[in-house]
């Protein structure tokens, strides 16, 4: 077990494409600066953060098409250890385009394939081969068309001592709660979604997590709330974790990187708040990066002193 990987799944991964132009206008051709490519998914992103903050990840991807194929060539070439699962149809591309002007950032997120009973089954395999001696499995990102939500569980029964950590929304989100899993991450947003309330003040939030904990068969529960932080609940209450101040130059990826920070955390035994405190380290480093870089290993060394705890 010295060299167990962090394993994740990325059931909708996506080739992020991200550019610029001057300012954004309906009804022109808006001239874009040179497209930086990077494979995407929250998994995939998990994985090569959890790399840069020097631990062995493996990233079990379904991927189709040409698109697929070109992000499978982006992994391999940063190093990253894929279990490539065939799909009949082409992996989905996602845009994010800064207004150079303002530095506002226009996210566009097309659809992913639908996954055939087959190829569902196949992912399950490839996770549970992967994670036969692993210590963490990372389940992160939406959940594609013809995937029950019910398979976080499913993947919690068939790796029983694994810890596995989810970052999922929409119907996704509920299951994982009742999954058994170690810990679930939710936005403050995605918890609102969940308590069926508006969330207008830490307080709330709080609040909210520690209802949703309770009533969840999760272990950990860390909501994070954007430039603030993160809540943690576990069996001793809610502890506040408060992000360092910095300029911002893009949010993608930063709650990726709260995970990966998380992972890392639980893979070297540290306790919930410790790794916490290494997630909030890694989402604040990712959003120094443009576009959708992600973060510097130094970056988040250097910021990690400058998480409050408490």
């Amino acid at each position: 077990m010295a060299d167990a990987p962090i394993v994740t799944l990325t059931l909708n991964p996506a080739l992020d494409i991200s550019s610029s132009v001057p300012v954004v206008s309906p009804s022109h051709k808006l001239r874009c600066t040179a497209p930086v490519v990077e494979p995407g998914g929250g998994g995939i992103n998990v994985s090569r953060v959890c790399q840069r903050l020097g631990e062995r990840s493996v990233a079990v991807v379904p991927v189709g098409g040409a698109v697929g194929n070109r992000l499978t060539d982006l992994l391999a070439a940063e190093g990253i250890d894929a279990r490539v699962v065939p799909l009949a149809e082409e992996t989905r591309e996602s845009i994010s385009i800064t207004e150079e002007t303002t530095g506002h950032q226009y996210r566009f997120v097309l659809p992913g394939p639908a996954l055939q009973a087959g190829e569902i089954e196949a992912c399950h395999r490839a996770v549970t081969e992967a994670a036969a001696d692993a210590r963490c499995l990372v389940v992160s990102g939406s959940l594609p068309e013809g995937v029950d939500p019910r398979i976080i569980a499913d993947l919690v029964a068939a790796l029983p001592d694994v810890d596995v950590l989810v970052d999922t929304s929409g119907s996704a989100l509920p299951a994982a709660l009742q999954s058994g899993a170690y810990l679930v991450k939710p936005s403050a947003r995605e918890l609102a979604s969940v308590v069926g309330r508006t969330l207008h003040t830490e307080a709330e939030v709080t609040e909210a997590a520690i209802e949703v904990h309770g009533s969840s068969r999760v272990e950990v529960l860390v909501a994070s709330i954007g430039a603030g932080g993160a809540i943690v609940v576990d069996h001793r209450g809610p502890h506040r974790l408060r992000a360092p101040s910095v300029q911002v130059r893009s949010t993608v990826g930063a709650g990726d990187s709260m995970v990966a920070g998380l992972a890392v955390g639980r893979q070297r035994g540290l306790d919930a708040d410790r790794a916490a405190a290494l997630g909030v380290a890694a989402g604040t480093a990712t959003v120094l990066t443009e576009g959708t870089g992600l973060c510097r290993r130094d970056d988040v060394e250097r910021l990690l002193g400058a998480v409050a705890v408490g």
